[in-house]
């Protein structure tokens, strides 16, 4: 009974350990000099919204079963196409935002007909699709950086505080009411459980009726929206943007990464939340506020990273050694609703 108990509990800590890791920091908090000020809640979480759009993106293709490196390079690209149209094209704000978003829809369908049609790797899509964006990058920018122009009324207004007593930017509201957006499409509509079930075995849902092509293809336009969408964003808040964003310190990419990865999403695909990701790299965002040096910051994250990395794998060698690679449900079923010992 107190084994059952203590897996029990084992498993609860396991499911809720991006939580846990939030709790963890902001407790780490209370003895930083002015940690919990407004001014700085406001300026961290700002910053780190545009990891957050690049964090759900890169989650919804792994709990599909694949993996999508180009957030990074897309939501830069965005960015510049953004603030290019803006201040020499002079397109209104969201006539630039909306471009923005497009051109990350249209990155998702050409990664997803690569992956599904074309049959290559998703990783090795991916580096071919970095390398594009970022070629297309420096000819659209010249390899300098674009600024927001003249006009900061959008600038002001995603710095500024959507809700007056509350210490959060308008960015990062809007950030969080697409991640809750996204969290009702995966949990309560059909293309929500097709990517779950794709991405958990690609070949039962084949058997199952599901067009695992479309569910792929649209996991990675959802991605390409969030990184287009939320680079957009991302440099009308920062007022410029250019080639070599987010290349020095720690790359967003792998933030988003060892987001997932703690928040619990399976990197074999199948299992995974975009709340679990987006409360990681909430936290995320406070630890670098908490480890000023970038050094340390490399080394408290590398390490969460490598412990989760770790745990998984074991869990998962663990897990196949007694059902196998094609588990058994009725009897896993039954084992946990301890109907057969």
């Amino acid at each position: 009974m107190n084994k059952k108990k203590l897996n029990i509990n084992a498993a609860l800590i396991n499911k809720n350990r991006s939580y846990l890791f939030l709790i963890l920091i902001l407790i780490c908090g209370l003895f930083v000099k002015n940690f919990y000020t407004p001014y700085n809640i406001q300026a961290v979480t700002g910053n780190g919204s545009l990891v957050i759009w690049l964090g759900l993106g890169f989650t919804i293709v792994l709990i599909a079963g694949h993996m999508d490196m180009t957030v990074m390079y897309l939501s830069t690209f965005s960015a510049l196409v953004c603030l290019g149209m803006h201040a020499n094209q002079k397109l209104p704000w969201m006539v630039c935002i909306i471009i923005g978003a497009l051109i990350g829809i249209l990155s998702g369908i050409i990664m997803g007909i690569l992956v599904t049609k074309f049959k290559i790797h998703a990783f090795i899509a991916s580096i071919g699709m970095q390398l594009v964006l970022k070629g297309v990058a420096y000819l659209y920018s010249n390899g300098a950086e674009i600024s927001i122009g003249k006009d900061y009324t959008w600038n002001e207004a995603l710095n500024g505080k959507l809700i007056p007593f509350i210490p959060l930017s308008t960015y990062f509201i809007i950030t969080t009411i697409f991640i809750f957006i996204i969290m009702i499409v995966l949990r309560y509509t059909r293309l929500g459980r097709n990517i779950h079930m794709v991405g958990g075995n690609a070949e039962t849902a084949w058997l199952a009726g599901i067009k695992s092509d479309f569910v792929v293809i649209m996991a990675f336009v959802i991605s390409g929206l969030a990184a287009g969408l939320g680079g957009a964003l991302n440099g009308i808040y920062s007022g410029a943007a250019s080639v070599t964003m987010g290349e020095k310190g720690i790359s967003p990419f792998y933030m988003a990464f060892t987001a997932c990865v703690i928040g619990g999403t399976d990197i074999y695909g199948g299992k995974g939340s975009v709340i679990w990701t987006y409360v990681s790299l909430v936290a995320i965002a406070f630890l670098k506020s908490i480890c000023k040096s970038t050094e340390l910051q490399v080394l408290v994250i590398g390490a969460a990273l490598v412990l989760c990395l770790v745990y998984e794998t074991v869990a998962k060698y663990n897990r196949d050694k007694v059902v196998g690679r094609r588990p058994n449900l009725m009897l896993e079923y039954k084992k946990e609703a301890g109907i057969e010992k």
